[in-house]
């Protein structure tokens, strides 16, 4: 299945937003507690440093390309957006599209700004190599997890969900870091019965499921989760990030995101879930995606929107591990 992350708007935020939240210069809504976005892509335009990634197909290079060299999502412009709208800090996830599986942009960031930035590395799961470049850079870059995704081979497994990615596995619950996921399929149910499997298995890894492990885009008592995703309720260490991606996709399918997200809440806990403004990949202003994601959350209590948009991400995004 090819997920479609170039939805654009399907709606407009209503006038209702968050009682709590005082209003900054121009009118618009501010929280009133600082956010966390676990979901932020950088790259710049210095191609000369950081080539990008060269086994891209030519449509999608030519296009991240020029759209680097229009607006490079550097830490000086991200950083600009994150503080109009007040974004404490957040993961630099590594862009697959443009970098792939070289990570020294990212890094180098990370370490000039430490303070505000902890990094989200790709790496090939299933590589010999892996385990030991974790540890390595856990120790010396301070990352805080790595992010395997993909779809199904020919049989319909998931390589990093695998045996042969069982050495990673181990030494990510070894060092106490975060796998984020992203298993791409029509049917999602295999995929988060694996995930359930390595939860158990791993229980010093916090399993991170980007976009809610993409539930279906409807509206319902459950809302598109399967039996597969509510069992993972069960499960503490597995948690879910809710998405501007996602958040586009249910607009785009007429379903309420508030009622969503209320459900979300209370199948898995604000205190399991973050949020992440997916900036650098998915259209649209910082302003609003958090616009958007803050009305969506106006019916939950106020410590449930902390939890959700900063305590949860704060907790889990640990640099280096928490076996450091």
């Amino acid at each position: 299945m090819h997920v479609n992350r170039r939805v654009f708007l399907g709606g407009v935020v209503g006038g209702a937003m968050l009682s709590v939240a005082p209003r900054a210069a121009g009118g618009q809504s501010r929280p009133s507690f600082p956010l966390y976005d676990t979901h932020a892509h950088f790259f710049t335009n210095d191609t000369a440093h950081y080539p990008f990634n060269p086994g891209a197909p030519e449509g999608v290079r030519e296009r991240i390309l020029t759209r680097a060299m229009a607006t490079p999502m550097t830490p000086e412009i991200v950083f600009a957006m994150w503080d109009e709208v007040g974004i404490a800090m957040g993961c630099g996830v590594q862009y697959n599209s443009t970098y792939s599986t070289d990570n020294r942009y990212l890094i180098d960031i990370t370490r000039a700004h430490p303070d505000r930035i902890t990094a989200i590395v790709i790496l090939d799961a299933v590589d010999p190599a892996t385990p030991a470049a974790l540890e390595r850079m856990a120790r010396e870059d301070g990352i805080s997890g790595v992010r395997f995704t993909g779809s199904p081979d020919g049989d319909g497994a998931f390589s990093f969900l695998g045996p042969a990615a069982a050495p990673s596995w181990a030494m990510a619950d070894r060092l106490g870091l975060s796998i984020v996921l992203m298993p791409v399929a029509p049917d999602m149910r295999p995929a988060m019965a694996r995930v359930a499997e390595h939860a158990a298995r791993y229980p010093n890894v916090r399993v991170v499921l980007d976009h809610i492990g993409f539930p279906r885009p409807e509206a319902g008592p459950a809302f598109g989760l399967s039996e597969e995703h509510r069992a993972l309720s069960g499960y503490p260490n597995v948690y879910y990030k809710y998405t501007t991606l996602l958040i586009r996709q249910l607009e785009a399918a007429g379903v309420p995101t508030g009622p969503f997200l209320d459900h979300m809440v209370g199948t898995y806990g604000a205190d399991r879930m973050i949020w992440g403004t997916d900036v650098g990949n998915t259209p649209g202003t910082m302003r609003e995606f958090v616009d958007v994601a803050l009305a969506s959350a106006a019916g939950l209590p106020l410590d449930r929107q902390r939890a959700l948009f900063h305590d949860t991400a704060k907790r889990i995004f640990v640099p280096g591990g928490t076996a450091a």
